[in-house]
């Protein structure tokens, strides 16, 4: 779902992203010479998180996945290709299939675009697949060893004037409230 903010180039988009994973692979959705993402998309108004994590898997994979649980809470604020500042919040939820949506190697032609694909990268390898947004190059590997053990992360991105993002963890400090 993407809405207008207070002004009229300013929107808020709210997405969920879904982290398979099968023999230290993370499922993608790849544009062809380009950046990736976890697969995903949009919430529809009216539809839960879960739902739409799920909806959005189903509908981009063609299986039908079961929650694990949510692992990331990411803001991002980047301004996109119309000039327009967005503010988008992301949920991100660790996925289990019945069966891989694809073969390790595979590369499928994605629903959604004629140029992008779905694909699995390795996640050790991550740094080199052009994964976005970045903060999954650096916490993913360690987390999903982990089985994402801890509490769910909150990451915010904000794009700098050179078009790359900074990144900062949010951090609670429980002990001072």
């Amino acid at each position: 779902m993407t809405f207008p903010a207070d002004g009229a180039a300013r929107l808020f988009n709210l997405v969920v992203r879904g982290l398979a994973f099968e023999h230290g692979h993370l499922l993608v959705s790849r544009w062809v010479d380009g950046y990736c993402f976890p697969i995903g998309g949009r919430v529809n108004h009216g539809e839960s998180l879960e739902e739409a994590v799920l909806r959005e898997f189903c509908e981009e994979t063609g299986v039908t996945a079961s929650l694990r649980r949510m692992v990331y809470f990411h803001e991002n604020f980047f301004l996109d290709a119309s000039s327009n500042w967005v503010h988008e919040f992301g949920w991100f939820y660790w996925l289990e299939c019945p069966s891989p949506p694809l073969a390790l190697g595979e590369v499928r032609p994605h629903p959604d675009h004629p140029d992008l694909r779905l694909a699995y990268i390795p996640l050790d390898l991550l740094d080199r697949a052009q994964l976005l947004p970045d903060f999954l190059v650096q916490c993913l590997p360690e987390d999903h060893a982990r089985d994402f053990s801890g509490p769910v992360r909150h990451f915010v991105s904000r794009q700098r004037p050179d078009g790359l993002a900074a990144t900062t963890e949010v951090v609670p400090d429980w002990g001072s409230a």
